[in-house]
């Protein structure tokens, strides 16, 4: 699949085995996050074309080859920030949205996606502090 890692020939291959395979690369040390956990929890129309995954802080002074098709942030994501999709790891709801509202996520995709999740229940509007302060310059979260 990628320098190092392979998958067993006779098994039938993932939906998501470009996740698990950034995972790996990370050693499994990353956190699936940013735009591609906001996909994973189905709170965007956005399909985002590379995996983001977010190292921890330790890691920034480290030279790493990237592999092609992956975004790296870093962060110390505590355990109650976690959510799991199969087997990666993946920043959950909460988290993911108000990590989109720093990077920048267009305002509209915010936007849509934060009222999603808080009509779902699978975030309280105040805890989308970063979200309420990016979408401020543009009329706020809305109802």
């Amino acid at each position: 699949m990628r320098r190092g890692i392979y998958r067993l020939v006779h098994f039938p291959a993932g939906e998501h085995e470009d996740l698990i395979a950034a995972w790996l690369w990370s050693d499994q040390a990353g956190v699936i996050s940013h735009h591609t956990a906001l996909a994973l929890h189905d709170l965007s129309d956005a399909l985002p074309s590379k995996v983001h995954l977010t190292l921890p802080q330790a890691w920034r002074r480290r030279r790493l080859r990237v592999p092609p098709g992956v975004v790296i942030h870093h962060a110390n994501v505590p355990p109650d920030d976690l959510a799991w999709f199969g087997a990666a790891p993946t920043t959950n709801p909460r988290r993911t949205l108000n990590d989109c509202a720093r990077e920048a996520l267009a305002p509209d995709l915010l936007r849509h996606a934060a009222q999603q999740a808080i009509r779902r229940g699978l975030v309280a509007r105040a805890e989308l502090c970063d979200v309420d302060e990016a979408l401020r310059p543009f009329g706020g979260l809305g109802a």
